[in-house]
This record gives structure tokens, sequence and C-alpha cells, in this order.
């Protein structure tokens, strides 16, 4: 492909390393965390399903408000962000029915993993290693909240889902500053 070098480096300096949607998804993560923690799983569930309906429209409003110039194009590379996007949302319906049948901290494994995976190809697109690094600690999040939560009892799915959402919030959240300051 003629020009990919050029065009993700000029990607990561236009769209400012994908700060936009590390902050906007930061955010939303952090109101799931909340409503998931004052409301329960079940709601926090499907808040964490429907977050991105939100953090779509922000993020892109964020994008191109500090858009530092216009787009690139690469017709090739165009089509993969829309490929990325729709592998993430291949595990909605999953997610969904996990949550129907009140398995919430599975639904919420399952969710963050998906996004963690999603977030490892962005290493490359934005010439950072930055989505790998929040990729690996989302990863090890939900590991160690996995790990402890038998020792919550009862009140395990709520804590567990509050815990994932809000280390998932902070993350993205420290990305998109990081993002920033490439």
């Amino acid at each position: 492909m003629d020009g990919v070098e050029q065009y993700l480096e000029q990607l990561a300096q236009v769209n400012r390393h994908g700060f936009g949607f590390l902050l906007a998804y930061g955010t939303t993560w952090l109101v799931v965390a909340l409503l998931w923690r004052g409301f329960g799983p079940r709601v926090g569930g499907f808040a964490m399903v429907f977050q991105g309906s939100v953090a779509l429209p922000a993020a892109l409003a964020l994008t191109a408000l500090a858009a530092t110039g216009p787009a690139p194009e690469h017709p090739a590379l165009e089509s993969l962000s829309s490929y990325l996007l729709l592998g993430q949302m291949a595990a909605i319906p999953l997610v969904v029915v996990l949550l129907v049948r009140t398995r919430y901290l599975t639904a919420a494994v399952v969710f963050t993993i998906v996004l963690a995976a999603h977030f490892v190809p962005y290493a490359w697109l934005y010439s950072t290693p930055l989505y790998a690094v929040v990729a690996g600690l989302m990863a090890l999040a939900v590991a160690a909240v996995v790990l402890v939560q038998d020792r919550w009892d009862d009140d395990a799915p709520r804590l567990a889902g509050f815990w994932i959402a809000l280390a998932n919030g902070l993350l993205l959240l420290l990305g998109g500053v990081v993002a920033l300051t490439l």
C-alpha cells in the first residue's frame, strides 16, 4: 500500500492520537460505574451496553473540534476503522443475553475483554503503544476483580461491575490525557 506510513503519521497528528474517543468513552464508563454502584447490576449492565450511543457522538465532536487539520485520505485504511468498530459490536448480542440471564459480572468481563482486544490495533493505527498498554491494563483490572469478587459475598455482582467500569473509565481517561501529550 502506498503512503501507509504517511497516512498513519498524519492520522495520529490530526486526531491527536484518538484522544477524543478515549476521553468520551472514559467519561461514559465512569457514569456506568456510578449507575452500577447506585442502582445495581441490571441498570449498570444495560448502561454499559448503551453507553456507546452517547460516547460515539461525543468522541466524534471532540475529535472534530480539536483536529489540527483535514483528515488524511486512504480508502483501505479508512475502511479498517469501520471494521474495527463492527468487530467490537459483534459481542453486544452475547452481552445482552448474559444481562437478560442475570449474568452481570460475566457480561462486564466479556464486554471489557472485547473492548481491550478492540484497542490493540489502534496502537498501530495511531502509531503509539498507548492503546496496547491501556488494553493490557484493562485485562489486568478485570482479572483482579474476578480474582477477588468471591470475597464480596452477596454484593459481588454490584461491586465487581462497579470496579470493572470504574477501572475502564479511569484507564480510558488517563489514556486520553496521555494521547493529548504525545
